[in-house]
């Protein structure tokens, strides 16, 4: 169990060390020696706060779920058009991408949350995080008139489900399939733009 007095800064320090041996190993082959070369402390510091490798994950989704919500809504709400570009621009990944590592990490890590009670609070909590800052962007976009009267979680879902997908065969496979999935991630958003007034 994680330790109740981790300080805010110690647990940033493991999240970081654990994202980087995530996205350089995957979720398989990550020991805690792994976390450990990318932690500025020990192996045996990291026991100090917490009792398995799956609880030193946990800690970096946590972390993962704030900056994510933070990364899709930065671009200011009065444009919820090029919000919702921006944010599937970022969702998308392809094999070149500064996240791609971390993409097919998680992608492995759900594969492992219907079996793994540690690891599946923390993965429900970054897509809930993910689905919820998208149903924010649809949702302002419809209030404003700027897209057309959809309920707004029902595209939000749809964007996440396929840029999850999307991880596997762009970037785990690296199948030469990054401008097509841009070309249909750009074509339903602008499905949901609205007509113009006459």
């Amino acid at each position: 169990m994680t330790s109740p007095d981790m300080d805010p800064e110690a647990r940033e320090s493991v999240a970081v060390a654990v994202q980087r041996a995530l996205a350089q190993h995957g979720y398989e082959r990550l020991t805690t020696a792994k976390i450990a070369e990318e932690y500025e402390n020990s192996e045996a510091g990291l026991y100090y706060y917490f009792d398995t490798k799956d609880e030193m994950i946990a800690a970096f989704l946590d972390r993962a779920a704030d900056y994510l919500s933070e990364d899709l809504l930065r671009v200011e709400s009065d444009d919820p058009e090029a919000a919702l570009r921006d944010a599937c621009d970022f969702l998308f990944r392809t094999p070149d991408h500064q996240y791609a590592g971390i993409a097919v990490a998680i992608m492995e890590l759900l594969s492992h949350a219907p079996y793994n009670e540690t690891l599946r609070a923390p993965l429900l909590e970054l897509e809930t995080a993910c689905l919820d800052a998208l149903t924010d962007i649809v949702a302002t976009g419809v209030d404003q008139g700027v897209f057309r009267p959809v309920e707004p979680r029902a595209p939000a879902a749809f964007l996440l489900a396929a840029a999850d997908g999307s991880t596997g065969i762009a970037v785990a496979l690296e199948m030469d399939v990054s401008d097509d999935l841009r070309q249909g991630w750009t074509a339903y958003v602008d499905s949901l733009v609205a007509e113009p007034a006459d």
